[in-house]
């Protein structure tokens, strides 16, 4: 759905309304820490995001616009990363902590580590006992001690 009027992103909702029209916006990692400016969404519709600007959007976050029943719902990109794993955990929590010492953004499940994919970054896992695996998901990384989201 194309809409001729200018849509602007206000806020977010709480729960996905049952009626109105949705339009979605796909979003990598580092797009959804913006919150105001130009966005195209997925059927190439101009939006203008105006959000407060303290928080992050989502994977499924749902905004309201200055349309009554029209919504925008945000869709985590699957962007490319480097799966790391390790048989040991002591390798695994030293690599994570020269990737932070990087800045290299880093998102923790229970025995891997991920983080997006440099060849930079991807050489130097190789100084350590760690596997390293392509892959491609949707990227949520940690958010920092001093982050002021």
């Amino acid at each position: 759905m194309r809409m001729k009027k200018q849509i602007v992103v206000t806020d977010w909702i709480n729960e996905k309304p049952r009626l109105g029209s949705f339009l979605k916006l796909t979003l990598s990692s580092d797009e959804r820490r913006i919150l105001r400016g130009k966005r195209l969404t997925d059927c190439d519709q101009e939006v203008i995001l105006q959000l407060p600007r303290e928080g992050k959007l989502n994977d499924g976050d749902i905004l309201s616009t200055n349309e009554s029943n029209f919504y925008i719902e945000i869709i985590a990109k699957t962007e490319n990363l480097l799966e790391i794993s390790s048989n040991s955990k002591i390798e695994l929590i030293k690599t994570a902590y020269h990737l932070g010492n990087r800045h290299v953004e880093v998102e923790i499940e229970d025995d891997i580590l991920l983080t997006k994919s440099d060849y930079v970054i991807e050489n130097m896992l190789k100084n350590f006992n760690v596997d390293i695996v392509n892959t491609q998901k949707k990227f949520y990384p940690e958010r920092g001690a001093h982050s002021h989201e």
